[in-house]
């Protein structure tokens, strides 16, 4: 029985491997396509010069007329939180510029780019007419601003745009506060043609899935609150489950840390059938989110209007939305355990400045909640060394009897109170403890950038001390912080009882081995959770030896 137990919390062990690989994957090297992300940041910080429309609205026709040819000066949007940039095609979205975020830690590397769309991508917020217009959006649009600016205190103010097309007239009005990541997206479509129309209007988010491929931690793709539930589709999924259809709430591109949203606003009481529907084309992910079809009298006119979100998944920002926008700040199963943690590193970096120092005291307390626990596994294991040489004895004795060994060893068990499960269990219920505490650093936006001590500046990024050259597997620097926990690791194994042969121990042994490596990748605030607590251990069970040999 005794090596049934020693091999059961070996696969124990390797089921912690097996978790963490399952629900985690270690980021890859930064991609070049990064450093021209931060160059575009660098170079979009200027605006573009003012100018008046090279175009006017186009004049109705029966027959869709061709794509825009050509360019057309954009109409930048500055507001205290963000810059960003309007297309005259299609009067669209095609670059987002957040102010209070950087592409690197320290400040480096310029403004955040959440949005980057070249001429030759499909733009976000762009509105299609299939049936009517089918390249609306590409058709330019006639600004009434060329420029709009908001200081803090400010007044909304909005940037309109109008063409006509197939004898619609369709006009977008964007609407800005100085205060807020969000902002309003009206759509209004009035029957010019002197004949009954049949409208489905499509609206769509495009974000790059290329360039946010290098980080993980966090999901990159298309979210949706449909049907009272969260849908997740990756970028590579798009194209696998083009439609899904249901009430849908909002929908978002989502990118690590950061989100473009769309939510419609109005429509209260009302089941609305909308679909989203996601293609790729190259590295650009889109999702459309369709509206039911509505039949327009001539000079009728139809409106709906939308919520736009574009900046970081911040709950704090999401909830005062409403819309249940606070939704797309998920962790799945471990969602419960989650949350209520980061509310705790919120807390307490707002008392103490720093999120390192608010892990340490989460560690701390979590280490005090499984203490109970944690005393009667070591005192089980301590009775299992103990009686050690008799289930030996009862081995070599009953060694051609395995039905007779498996009885008298339930028997000592018995005999002497020892559960010989007990030293496995807490370190199966701090698996999704570690696994809630993994999605909320390598997800949250409070973690991005938050600096500790010394050379760990983001807590969310593998730990390296710059030493001068690359080193195979690790990359540019050393991970002491992650050496540390692995030898911190060692020694609470050494001082572990044993309770199985010495192979089996020399295997436990290995194992801070196996996990050294796994951690090298993993975000340095977890890194530094799984350290102290491997620190606090040790200090356990120094206390807990101590206590015995008294």
């Amino acid at each position: 029985m005794d090596n049934k137990n020693m091999m059961l919390a070996v696969v124990l062990s390797m089921a912690i491997l097996l978790a963490y690989t399952t629900f985690v994957a270690p980021p890859p090297e930064k991609s070049p396509t990064q450093v021209a992300s931060q160059k575009q940041a660098q170079s979009a910080a200027q605006p573009a010069a003012p100018g008046a429309p090279s175009a006017t609205a186009q004049t109705a026709s029966p027959a869709p007329a061709a794509p825009v040819v050509g360019q057309a000066p954009d109409v930048v949007v500055n507001t205290p939180l963000y810059r960003a940039v309007f297309s005259q095609k299609g009067g669209s979205l095609r670059r987002v510029i957040l102010k209070k975020f950087t592409q690197q830690p320290k400040g480096q590397g310029g403004e955040y780019v959440l949005l980057d769309l070249t001429g030759n991508d499909p733009y976000s917020l762009s509105l299609g007419l299939p049936g009517v217009d089918p390249a609306l959006d590409k058709r330019l649009y006639e600004p009434n601003l060329k420029e709009l600016s908001l200081a803090p205190g400010n007044a909304p103010q909005s940037l309109v745009f109008k063409t006509q097309s197939a004898g619609v007239t369709v006009l977008k009005t964007y609407t800005f506060k100085p205060d807020t990541y969000a902002f309003e997206l009206k759509v209004s479509l009035t029957n010019q043609s002197g004949q009954n129309l049949e409208l489905t209007p499509e609206l769509s988010l495009s974000e790059h899935s290329e360039k946010y491929k290098v980080n993980d931690y966090a999901f990159t793709g298309m979210l949706a609150w449909r049907d009272r539930r969260l849908v997740e589709e990756s970028y590579s999924d798009l194209e696998k489950k083009p439609v899904a259809s249901g009430n849908i709430q909002w929908m978002a591109m989502s990118i690590p840390y950061f989100m473009g949203v769309v939510a419609p606003l109005g429509n209260e009481g009302q089941t609305l059938k909308r679909s989203v529907r996601g293609a790729t084309d190259k590295s650009v992910m889109t999702a459309t989110l369709v509206e039911p079809v509505s039949s327009l009298a001539p000079g009728q006119e139809i409106s709906q209007a939308y919520l736009v979100y574009y900046g970081p998944r911040d709950l704090e920002l999401l909830e005062p939305l409403g819309h249940d926008l606070d939704r797309a700040v998920d962790f799945g199963w471990f969602d419960i355990m989650a949350k209520p943690m980061l509310a705790a590193l919120n807390f307490f970096e707002r008392n103490l400045g720093n999120y390192g120092i608010a892990i340490i005291i989460i560690t701390i307390l979590i280490k005090i909640l499984f203490w109970p626990l944690s005393q009667k596994s070591y005192k089980s294991m301590k009775k299992m060394q103990e009686l050690q040489p008799m289930m030996a004895k009862l081995r070599e004795r009953y060694k051609d009897d395995k039905a007779k060994q498996q009885q008298e060893l339930m028997q000592l068990y018995k005999t002497y109170k020892v559960n010989p499960m007990g030293g496995c269990l807490p370190m199966v219920l701090q698996i999704p403890v570690f696994i809630a505490f993994y999605k909320v650093l390598g997800a949250c936006i409070e973690l991005r950038h938050a600096p500790f001590f010394l050379w760990i500046n983001d807590l969310s990024a593998p730990d390296r001390l710059p030493i001068g050259f690359d080193i195979p597997y690790v990359g540019a620097g050393l991970p002491v912080l992650t050496l540390l926990m692995g030898a911190s690791m060692f020694i609470q194994q050494k001082m572990t009882p044993t309770t199985g042969d010495p192979t089996q121990a020399k295997m436990m042994l290995f194992l801070p081995v196996v996990f050294t490596f796994m951690f090298i990748n993993f975000p340095s605030g977890l890194v530094l959770y799984w350290f102290i607590n491997n620190i606090l251990s040790i200090g356990q069970q120094y206390w807990t030896n101590q206590q015995r040999a008294k």
